[in-house]
């Protein structure tokens, strides 16, 4: 008798426990983004790109940006602002502004605009920095996918340094967060309201859904420095050809890691042959930071300027060794001669060995920079065109594309033969007044 009471007793203390447990309120496990959405929404701009021809709008197109400081400066895409001829930022509050293209780099995906706001008051949003943003932290990106303006959406950061999604030069960060069209420009924001990021791409939403990237901000800033300065962008080239590092070549080469980068081609005349590296080297860190993955190799060394000396520890035959190079222009030599800028509107590059391996095309030279309103620009001619005639001149070297300019009629109608990688060649006629 005593026993069962026990056992009722018991039983009685465990129910109530357990009810006491189950009646406690549910903590959320998602965090409340309403005065964080509020305190960013308004540095948050639409922008809109028209592409005049003849007078008229032939084209038009658009995407997202933020606002940086008080005087106007709105960071967003290379490709929202790309071949446009007029650039109009929206505002919060809806107002209009036409705005000044500072600069754009293709390589980082990074342009800067600018606008005169006059008596309007903006509100620039801080700049945090992503790399002590870890994987899991909750972001958030604003924008306007479709034309929907003033959009947020949440999620997580998927993981960081994926340099083999896109340009080698970017190790984007990867996140769960919705990007659609017209996402692209805007900000990556933390918890504390900081930009670390600037939304730039989404993989294949036919094959996949979930996978965002984003370009990291500290990256941006130092692309916006550069921009303000001088409005262009240089950055360190090594001049190789590299590979990943797998388990069986970390085996072949007497790796203890499988990272690193590795050399599989030394471009002649480059840094890199300058300074004794080998076809076989696998690069394992630059001036003390770790290679990880093969991509972290140009990401350094495009961090670095022209004329900087890098230290780089390499693996050669299974021993390490020291090289230092000194890293030369990444666009190469540039060429402008004999009034050719003012004529076309146009700045050429050679034609690099691994561009000329990425392409499939052997000879011409590199479109780097269209000026606007140039009669290059009125015909047609885009950065990353490649020439590969002028005026029945043909182009295979810089010095080529010198003399033909040299040429030019000072009025008339000329010819260039243009490939454009990935869509063919054709023949563009630029009127010189």
């Amino acid at each position: 008798m005593m026993l069962k009471r026990f056992y009722s007793i018991g039983l009685t203390f465990i129910l109530f426990v357990v009810g006491s447990v189950i009646s406690l309120p549910a903590k959320s496990s998602y965090p409340d983004f309403t005065e964080l959405v509020e305190k960013v929404q308004p540095s948050i701009v639409s922008i809109q790109v028209d592409v005049i021809r003849w007078g008229r709008v032939a084209g038009r197109a658009g995407g997202s940006g933020f606002i940086i400081d008080d005087e106007g400066y709105i960071l967003t895409n290379h490709h929202v602002i790309d071949n446009g001829d007029t650039v109009t930022v929206k505002l919060y509050n809806g107002r209009e502004f036409k705005a000044e293209v500072i600069g754009s780099d293709a390589n980082t995906d990074v342009a800067l605009l600018k606008i005169e706001p006059g008596k309007q008051d903006l509100k620039a949003l801080k700049l945090g920095t992503s790399d002590v943003l870890k994987v899991g932290e909750w972001v958030l990106a604003f924008g306007a996918p479709f034309n929907l303006e003033q959009t947020v959406t949440a999620g997580i950061v998927s993981a960081k340094g994926r340099g083999e999604v896109g340009s080698q030069y970017v190790p984007f960060i990867q996140t769960d967060v919705a990007i659609n069209r017209g996402n692209s420009g805007g900000p990556l924001v933390n918890l504390e309201g900081e930009v670390v990021g600037i939304n730039s791409m989404v993989f294949n939403p036919m094959i996949s859904s979930g996978l965002s990237f984003s370009i990291p901000i500290d990256l941006a800033n130092n692309i916006r420095e550069q921009l303000l300065e001088t409005g262009v962008v240089n950055r360190g080239y090594l001049g190789v050809m590299f590979s990943s590092i797998d388990q069986d070549r970390a085996d072949a080469f007497g790796l203890k890691e499988v990272s690193g980068s590795l050399v599989r081609r030394i471009l002649p005349g480059s840094a890199a042959e300058a300074a004794g590296l080998q076809e076989g080297d696998v690069v394992i860190a630059v001036d003390g930071k770790p290679v990880r993955k093969a991509q972290d190799l140009p990401y350094y060394v495009g961090q670095k300027m022209p004329g900087d000396t890098v230290k780089l520890d390499v693996i050669r035959n299974g021993k390490e060794i020291t090289v230092n190079a000194v890293l030369t222009d990444s666009s190469g030599r540039t060429a402008s001669i004999n009034g050719g800028q003012d004529k076309l509107g146009i700045r050429v590059q050679v034609l690099r060995e691994d561009l000329q391996e990425a392409y499939g095309i052997r000879h011409g030279v590199v479109v780097s920079d269209v000026m606007e309103q140039s009669p290059a620009a009125q015909a047609g001619i885009q950065n990353g065109d490649i020439i590969q005639k002028l005026h029945q001149t043909p182009i295979r070297t810089l010095e080529d594309y010198q003399r033909a300019l040299a040429s030019l009629p000072e009025k008339g109608k000329v010819a260039l033969l243009v490939a454009r990688p990935g869509r063919g060649s054709d023949f563009f006629v630029i009127k010189l007044d």
